[in-house]
């Protein structure tokens, strides 16, 4: 991308939407690449013009910033810097309709499929020989963690890449965990699962403890009933509640339907058929039960006017004793200030203590939290524009391949340490912070600025504290945790063989309305689930659900991916 068109109106934005979409640019016909032709790697003789982006890029690089000097004296690039914020959806949608694409992109705020974007002569193909000769250690990683190989590839092409992907390390494990106000189960008399470890001597993490052990769901509902009606902060008045649900994501709920063996969205065999969690028999006693609870006056009933950060909020008058969270959270990491739980215990002269805990066990010994990815850790997409030439290619994949896997190129983020940034703790056990007179991200300093988002286990440490690397280590990420506690779905189209993509856009919308509102109408007791049930599975069915599913059961098995 050499330049950007200042302003496009309406009709032009909606024309040059057509036009790209009908393009059938030659740069991404996937032709068969003369190899022999191209450089050896590390040969950077002739001085290559990039125009390149990242995962961070906000359009706030300096130009001269000192990462971009440094990479172009490394590989012989002049770098051009893009000034647009891919986190804007319209300046993002700006850029694909004039069809003015950085040479490198890893858009956020771009809905468009890399099968879209390839069909619409936006991105070429990345040939796999190419990879293997300037890209050997993405190769290696792919390799590592199947199905890597065979993800985003062209269709009808064995060696022909639509994106590059990342390695999502600091996702590894159990992403979220139950906690209680141990403050509470003090007072009540209510003794912990198991032995309770603290997260840390000092900043508030000394009033964070937890456990490997779990409740089970019958010794949860006491605990919940307790801490509705028994008076547990000590003021004489009846103002607690066990929890407080919110409504725009459903984090609050994944460890509770991991008692049911259920995690949103996913799928699995039941009855011998493949079905999804929400019209599942499991799925229907998970919903009793919430009805039931908050029938009994357990669940805040204005819950059903919360989004997460109200919800934050409200847990912070410390009037709710159950609350879902990360390791970060519980780490009382710095991203994760003013989020509840920790924001209750951030104050100092708070007394309040918070549990983690294992999550919670169902009737048959059900326990666990649905899989941050569905597939393996492998995610996130790193596009190559339509008009980048193979020499080009060539240094692009060089410059990602040091930049992203060889972790010599730490300076690409944090600078030099003891210059641009410092340890947060111990040397190599905790996070790197950025000197206040460099930017974080972009800036003077470019750090991020051209990176894509792919971590192994040391880069997560970069940015993860050390009292959140020890959580991973001692719970969430251990190795018999993710093998028992990890749900997967049965089934799942992350090789794109099926048409499931299609059947989203088409569907998805009326799908989530469906299963939202009965959710809702269910818990509050608005309807009798169990009269309810059938016209609710045969609403969600009628209304596209029945071509989802019979697409989905044309995907591979998540075992056989993971092999």
């Amino acid at each position: 991308m050499k330049k950007y068109a200042k302003v496009l109106s309406t009709a032009a934005l909606a024309s040059a939407l057509f036009l790209t979409a009908c393009s059938n640019n030659e740069a991404t016909s996937g032709k068969k690449v003369d190899i022999a032709s191209l450089p050896d790697a590390g040969d950077y003789s002739d001085i290559i013009e990039l125009n390149l982006s990242g995962s961070v890029t906000k359009g706030k690089a300096e130009d001269g910033n000192y990462v971009q000097k440094r990479l172009e004296e490394q590989f012989n690039v002049k770098i051009i810097n893009t000034k647009v914020d891919t986190w804007n959806k319209d300046q993002v949608n700006l850029m694909v309709a004039s069809g003015d694409l950085p040479d490198t992109f890893a858009f956020n705020g771009e809905p468009k499929t890399a099968k879209e974007l390839f069909d619409a002569g936006l991105i070429r193909t990345i040939p796999k020989e190419m990879l293997e000769k300037y890209a050997p250690r993405y190769m290696k990683m792919l390799e590592e963690n199947p199905p890597g190989l065979d993800m985003n590839k062209s269709a009808g092409s064995d060696n022909e890449y639509l994106s590059l992907i990342g390695l999502y390390s600091h996702v590894d494990g159990l992403t979220w965990t139950p906690t209680f106000r141990l403050d509470w189960l003090e007072k009540l008399g209510i003794d912990p699962p198991g032995e309770i470890k603290q997260v840390g001597p000092s900043g508030a993490r000394e009033k964070i403890y937890y456990t490997d052990k779990a409740y089970t769901l019958e010794e949860v509902e006491e605990i919940f009933k307790a801490f509705t009606f028994d008076d547990p902060d000590g003021n004489g008045k009846n103002d607690t509640y066990a929890i407080s649900p919110y409504n725009d994501q459903m984090h609050w709920a994944v460890s509770l339907m991991g008692a049911f063996g259920l995690a949103p969205d996913y799928n699995f065999i039941e009855d011998d058929q493949l079905v999804v969690t929400e019209i599942s028999k499991k799925y229907k006693e998970y919903l009793k039960l919430l009805a039931k609870w908050y029938d009994m006056g357990l669940i805040d009933p204005e819950f059903t006017t919360l989004d997460i950060k109200k919800s934050w909020e409200k847990y912070k008058q410390g009037k709710i004793g159950y609350y879902t969270a990360q390791s970060s959270y519980l780490a009382n990491d710095d991203w994760t200030k003013g989020r509840a739980p920790q924001n209750l215990v951030e104050n100092p002269n708070s007394t309040a203590k918070i549990l983690a805990t294992a999550p919670e066990i169902g009737k048959d010994g059900k326990q666990g939290v649905a899989s941050f990815i569905p597939v393996g850790n492998l995610a996130d997409a790193f596009y190559v524009s339509k008009d980048v030439t193979d020499e080009e290619l060539a240094r692009i994949l060089q410059i990602f391949d040091y930049i992203n896997l060889d972790n010599d190129a730490r300076w690409t983020l944090y600078g030099e340490v003891g210059v641009h940034s410092d340890w947060e703790g111990e040397p190599e056990k905790s996070a790197l912070i950025v000197r206040p007179e460099y930017a974080a991200e972009e800036g003077n300093s470019g750090f991020w600025a051209y990176n894509f988002r792919t971590y192994d286990k040391e880069r997560v440490q970069w940015f993860t504290s050390e009292y959140t690397m020890n959580l991973r280590k001692e719970f969430f990420a251990r190795d018999d945790v993710k093998e028992n506690m990890l749900i997967r779905p049965y089934k799942w189209d992350v090789l794109n063989k099926t048409k499931m993509k299609e059947m989203q856009l088409r569907y998805k919308g009326n799908l989530k309305t469906i299963v939202d509102e009965f959710r809702m109408k269910a818990i509050v007791g608005e309807i009798d689930i169990d009269k309810e049930w059938d016209k609710y599975v045969e609403n969600w069915l009628n209304n596209g659900g029945k071509d989802v599913l019979a697409e989905m059961d044309k995907a591979d098995k998540v075992s056989d991916l993971m092999k």
